[in-house]
């Protein structure tokens, strides 16, 4: 009797072994097929992406010890491994994009004929469009109503971003000088020198996006009159990385 007991108990003990065998294989293999595999931006490359994304109002930005932004949240949302580095504009993104150190740009550049020529580009993440931002007395109109009135004006923007070539192109199609100064900080703090009247800041063009996320905490900026039409906000890749490019349009759709 006792053998027989003993046989019983050891026959359920390898039942129970391979049951836990099968299940565990069943559950890898789901999450096998669950998992979405990027391919490494280059030869010799790894998992982790490596995003170079712009600090931006709404974008991306540090509220206390949290990080918040919708580009930041689609990232996070991307399901992927990662890692940030930080940028204060869009050259210093492509150098880094150049270089091989970065495998994607989320920065203020959006999709253009000429861009196109040079990167590669995500399916969009938002849509956005450049605006002038001017000072406004309460209940008053802005001086500026229309680009036309821009006419041999100085306006301000983020050095190295895409808004100088936008009003360097507007300045040809309204057939008027536009006196472009660029300055070296970003495109929040040259609208808080904008709202405070310091440093000769009269008028700057930021993206819509940004304009808005800070007319809450400064009613006297007027960001009515659009620069730009409606433009998609993509984020950038090198050329050659095709693959990575479609798996990121599979997750971001």
């Amino acid at each position: 009797m006792k053998n027989s007991f003993e046989r019983k108990a050891g026959s359920r003990l390898l039942l129970y072994v391979v049951l836990l065998v099968v299940t565990l294989g069943v559950m890898f293999s789901l999450k096998r097929c669950q998992q979405f595999e990027i391919p490494a931006a280059e030869p010799g490359g790894t998992d982790t992406l490596r995003v170079a994304i712009q600090y931006a109002p709404g974008s991306f930005y540090m509220q206390g010890d949290t990080l918040g932004g919708v580009d930041y949240d689609a990232v996070r949302a991307l399901g992927l491994p990662y890692r940030l580095y930080p940028i204060t504009n869009p050259a210093e993104g492509l150098a880094g994009l150049n270089e091989g150190r970065y495998d994607l740009v989320i920065a203020d550049m959006p999709l253009t004929a000429d861009s196109a020529a040079e990167y590669l580009f995500t399916a969009p993440v938002y849509v956005d469009r450049q605006v002038l931002v001017q000072r406004v007395d309460s209940g008053k109109q802005p001086q500026v109503r229309s680009v036309i009135d821009l006419k041999d004006k100085t306006v301000c923007v983020a050095e190295n971003s895409p808004m100088a070539a936008r009003l360097k192109n507007l300045a040809d199609e309204i057939g008027a000088p536009i006196m472009i100064d660029e300055r070296p900080i970003t495109s929040e703090k040259l609208l808080i020198e904008l709202s405070h009247g310091h440093n000769d800041v009269d008028y700057a063009v930021v993206n819509e996006s940004v304009a808005r996320e800070l007319a809450a905490d400064y009613p006297n900026l007027d960001f009515s009159v659009p620069v730009s039409l409606s433009q998609f906000q993509p984020w950038i890749l090198r050329k050659g990385s095709e693959a990575l490019r479609d798996s990121l349009n599979a997750r971001l759709r």
